[in-house]
């Protein structure tokens, strides 16, 4: 009997100590499970394109508002909206009864000059009536001149026509006609090349010269870059919004630009030191802007708030929040909570 009872008690301390030691490793495994699988990255810095972005609206080089200099009857308008027009080009004959009488008037003036001519070079007649003839002929000359300028209006710069405000036989009043009451029997926009007008930021005017490179994108052409260069750099800063006024001039060969259109424009002023990491790895506080990471130190998760920057592709700028040299959870970070465990997989 006691022989059995020591054997008994032997069975229960060895299933006891079995049963300790299990307890010890379900804890051991409870305890590794509650850490999070990571993987991560070091955080390096790399160097950046420093660009301006902004958006602007595409516009006319130049416009034109072209008009009679005086009330007169409009004899013919030779162009309508949507002509393309070059420089010099004749679009209103005005009405010319004026310039034909002068014509008339200066013709018996050449004749009267010529018979005078004649006179003066027999004796006939005076130096003095001579010259005070030849005086009326150049003036009467010059009347014509002007008349023959008046009476044709020409194309000031090579474009488009834009708007048409008057018809044939109708009389220009030198009175206000287009919507932006300006005086006008036709309007004409040069849209090759055109401009873009965009506001920078004062920070940047010593950084800003003429004949830098700017790329502007259009949401209407998806699949293209229109390429330009600073023309313009206005020198004053508005007070109120912080920025100065820059004028860029691209090429529009194909006319694919039309002025009103909307665009994103990049302007290139160098290379900087930066931060870049995978989009994946940042994540957004739920029902905020704020944007967060995960750097892991000595097995730990550390949130980290980040200010971002431009977006490259599938990278994030970052300004501020995190530095070079840090790890950072790229993998993984959907699970974690600032200051939990990690284990790392990589």
């Amino acid at each position: 009997m006691r022989t059995r009872f020591i054997l008994n008690m032997a069975w229960l301390s060895a299933l006891l100590f079995l049963a300790g030691g299990c307890a010890m490793i379900e804890e051991e495994e409870a305890e590794e499970r509650d850490k999070v699988l990571v993987e991560l990255t070091k955080i390096e810095s790399t160097v950046l394109p420093d660009d301006i972005r902004t958006t602007g609206t595409v516009e006319a080089y130049e416009e034109a508002y072209i008009g009679a200099p005086g009330p007169a009857r409009i004899e013919e308008i030779l162009v309508d909206v949507g002509d393309h027009v070059e420089k010099d080009q004749l679009l209103v004959q005005m009405d010319r009864a004026q310039l034909f009488q002068a014509k008339v008037q200066l013709d018996n003036l050449r004749e009267d000059l010529r018979r005078l001519d004649t006179l003066l070079h027999v004796g006939a007649t005076t130096r003095q009536q001579y010259d005070q003839l030849k005086t009326q002929y150049e003036v009467a000359q010059s009347n014509v001149e002007n008349l023959e300028e008046n009476t044709q209006i020409r194309a000031n710069i090579p474009g488009i026509i834009t708007g048409r405000y008057n018809s044939d036989g109708e009389i220009f009043t030198m009175s206000p006609s287009t919507p932006e009451g300006k005086v006008a029997i036709v309007s004409l926009k040069q849209i090759q090349p055109v401009k873009i007008t965009i506001g920078v930021s004062e920070r940047y005017f010593p950084m800003i010269a003429a004949g830098q490179q700017a790329v502007l994108r259009s949401e209407i052409y998806p699949d293209r870059e229109f390429t330009g260069e600073i023309s313009k750099i206005y020198p004053t800063i508005d007070r109120a919004s912080g920025t100065f006024k820059v004028e860029i001039r691209a090429d529009n060969d194909d006319l694919a630009l039309r002025p009103g259109m909307f665009g994103r424009v990049t302007l290139n002023i160098g290379e900087i030191e930066g931060l870049l990491v995978p989009a994946l790895a940042v994540r957004k506080q739920v029902g905020s802007d704020e944007r967060f990471v995960f750097v892991a130190e000595d097995g730990v998760a550390h949130r980290r708030p980040v200010t971002l920057g431009r977006t490259f592709d599938d990278k994030h700028e970052i300004l501020s929040g995190i530095e070079a040299g840090e790890m950072l959870v790229i993998k993984g970070q959907h699970n974690l909570m600032d200051q939990m465990e990690v284990e790392i997989v990589n």
